[in-house]
Formats: structure tokens, C-alpha cells, sequence
């Protein structure tokens, strides 16, 4: 599993910059990828409907050298998507103020979008084994895995992205960090922090 981080300023600035909707599409789409246990047919159907549409748009549409290419939203691809939105606090805080920006932008691109707070119980297992992404906010969230979904968590960490805004030694704790290397991908606010959790979670794990 990379350690991919994301732009600086998302770790000051308590919103997503256009740049940032790139980078977290990105980081998004690179987790479907990673995904071991998503059907190659189930990829390979969404990549041909975006071919079908862009042809039938060829065939009745004339192209005007004049006009402006429309300009395509990043998070597109995740159009009827299911993405659970997992944060282990509802306060104002800057880590669930982003989560808010992005579960909007992709209730903006056509995405079911679920959102629980330390949810227990089968249906937050049976949101968890049917979502397409999982987005786990904060270091902290990470013990929701093992505490929610138990035998299943095999099932779901290739969908998982793990979105990291901490940067302090209490937050990497061996109940919290244990599943962080078999996500299928973690997106950290910066630089340092990337290269701090990286070699900190080396140490916590052997």
C-alpha cells in the first residue's frame, strides 16, 4: 500500500482547493484500482459505458471549433457509486469540515453517499460490504474496522481510503494503525506528515 500525501495547504486550510478535488479524484480512482477484490468486469463495464457515452455524443453532436470545451468534474467516475463516509466525531473540527466539502462534492457528481459516526450493528456492516469506496477521516477511525466489522474487515480494506490529518504520537496507537498497510490507499495532508507516519507506523508494527 502507497502512502500518497496530498497538497499542504489542506493541512491549514479547513477547505478543498479545486487542485485538492484533483488530487483526492486521483487518489480516489487509484484505490478502486488497488481494489483485489472488485470484479474486473464490474471496472472494465464503467470504463466501456464512459466510451459509449463519448461516442453517441459524436454521432449527434457537432463539434464548434468556437466553443468552449466543457470542463469535466474529476469526480465524475464515481456517479452512482456507493461511498461510506466513516469519522469518529461530528464536530467542527478541520478533519470532519473536509469530510463534509467532500461527501458534498460527490453528492454533487450522483454518488450515495452514507455517513456514520462509530455506527455498530449489521446495517453499518451490510453499508460497509456493499460500498464501492470506504473513506475513513482521521487516524482515529481506524479502530472502527476491527470494532464494527470483525471477521469482515478482510473483505473491505482494498476499498478503503484512509484520509490522515494528525501529526502527533498519541494518534499512533497499535489499535489505530495495525490495518493502515492493507488499505488499499492513504491520503495524507503533507509531506512530512506522510514520511512521519510512514516510518512511525514501520516502528509500531516491526
Amino acid at each position: 500500500m502507497d502512502y500518497k500525501p496530498a497538497e499542504k495547504e489542506m493541512a491549514t486550510d479547513d477547505s478543498i482547493t479545486p487542485f485538492s478535488i484533483t488530487l483526492i479524484a486521483f487518489l480516489i480512482r487509484s484505490t478502486f484500482d488497488s481494489c483485489s477484490n472488485r470484479s474486473s468486469n464490474n471496472v472494465s463495464h464503467f470504463v466501456r459505458e464512459g466510451h459509449e457515452e463519448e461516442e453517441e455524443g459524436d454521432a449527434y453532436n457537432e463539434v464548434n471549433p468556437n466553443d468552449e470545451a466543457p470542463t469535466q468534474n474529476p469526480l465524475d467516475f464515481m456517479m452512482s457509486k456507493l461511498v461510506l463516509l466513516v469519522s469518529h466525531e461530528l464536530s467542527l473540527s478541520g478533519g470532519t469540515l473536509l469530510l463534509m466539502e467532500l461527501a458534498f462534492l460527490l453528492r454533487g457528481v450522483g454518488a450515495d453517499v452514507v455517513w456514520v459516526f462509530s455506527a455498530r450493528g449489521q446495517e453499518a456492516v451490510d453499508t460497509a460490504l456493499k460500498a464501492d469506496l470506504i473513506v475513513l477521516n482521521t487516524a482515529v477511525a481506524g479502530k472502527w474496522l476491527d470494532a464494527v466489522l470483525k471477521e469482515h474487515v478482510a473483505d473491505v480494506l482494498p476499498k478503503v481510503l484512509w484520509w490522515i490529518h494528525e501529526m502527533r504520537e498519541h494518534y499512533i496507537k497499535l489499535e489505530y494503525v495495525k490495518q493502515l498497510p492493507f488499505v488499499g490507499g492513504a491520503m495524507i495532508d503533507s509531506q512530512i506528515t506522510t514520511l512521519y507516519w510512514k516510518n512511525r507506523t514501520k516502528e509500531r508494527l516491526g
